[in-house]
């Protein structure tokens, strides 16, 4: 009898759940992107596990994410502490961020059709474009990341994090939430301008998080829209050029008919994938990826991952 209540006791304080993601799905190639910043403080990757803290009904929840089957026969195990969270609601939520259920099918198609792309997707079958799991924190992902180096961005990023975000103590180990709109629209500028953010950034973040508790902008229903409407509501406010509404775009909605032209990784990319001298524009980068339609965006996210973020990691990553 004792055993048998060790045992209650044991199965009570864990929470797993699994789920077969579309193949061909590289759980490696799409998690291990979080651990080449040492800053990195919200989605943690290391030694074939994925953590992130999400949220469900206003309380914490650790995830850890491992691969239990293959690249061609997917299988994932979550593991939730504490437990408690809605089934539903964490499978969903790992779906989105990992991208379990993306449609790739069609853009490989495009993709390996044409020879010089096609060695881009064999050497990264299966990699996914990992997500935020609100639309909200994409948005201010882009902001931290304007103008700036990746690895600067995420540095400044962790302090944010770090000041604003609530923690989650798991076995002595304090985890990190992104931190919620209701929070950042209290902030001060000066006190974000403390962490390294310029002023105006400061600002605009602020400002963003404002309309967003303010129920003027409705982030999560615009995934709905069309890109054009997107766009233009959005380049309205102070901030937010076209750069960093398509970057929320794909980071946030899993819009990948936007294109963040722009992106200086995604122009390196493209000035090495064509071994030029000169860097390519940004009308060369869209004439380029035009072909790829609704898959524009993934497709620059594999140019990305195969030739900024491998070989310079200090430069912008999708």
């Amino acid at each position: 009898m004792l055993e048998l209540g060790l045992m209650k006791f044991f199965i009570a304080k864990q929470q797993t759940l699994f789920i077969e993601p579309k193949p061909p799905f590289n759980f490696e190639l799409i998690t291990s992107l979080y651990s080449r910043f040492p800053t990195q403080c919200v989605d943690l990757y290391s030694q074939g596990t994925y953590e992130r803290v999400l949220r469900d009904k206003d309380k914490l929840f650790l995830i850890r994410v491992k691969s239990a089957g293959l690249v061609e026969k997917p299988k994932l195990q979550i593991e939730v502490l504490p437990p408690g969270a809605r089934k539903k609601f964490i499978e969903d939520q790992v779906r989105w961020i990992l991208g379990t259920d993306d449609e790739t099918e069609g853009f490989y198609k495009i993709a390996l059709a044409d020879k010089k792309f096609a060695p881009v997707i064999k050497n990264l079958y299966g990699l996914r474009a990992p997500r935020t799991p609100t639309v909200y924190e994409a948005l201010i992902i882009a902001l931290t990341e304007q103008q700036i180096a990746l690895s600067v961005a995420l540095s400044l990023r962790k302090k944010l994090v770090e000041k604003y975000g609530e923690r989650l103590k798991i076995k002595g180990k304090k985890y990190f939430a992104f931190p919620e709109p209701e929070v950042l629209a209290q902030a001060k500028p000066a006190e974000i301008r403390k962490l390294g953010l310029s002023i105006r950034k400061a600002e605009y973040i602020i400002n963003v998080s404002q309309k967003v508790t303010g129920g003027e902008l409705d982030l999560e229903k615009m995934k709905t829209w069309e890109m054009e409407k997107v766009l233009e509501t959005l380049i309205k406010i102070r901030g937010l050029g076209p750069w960093t509404v398509e970057y929320m775009m794909c980071r946030g909605m899993g819009r990948y008919e936007a294109l963040p032209a722009n992106d200086m990784g995604l122009r390196i990319s493209l000035t090495k994938f064509f071994d030029k001298k000169e860097r390519v524009s940004e009308k060369e980068v869209r004439k380029f990826l035009e072909h790829f339609g609704q898959y524009r965006g993934y497709a620059a996210f594999y140019l990305i991952y195969a030739y900024a973020f491998q070989k310079h990691p200090q430069e912008r990553l999708l």
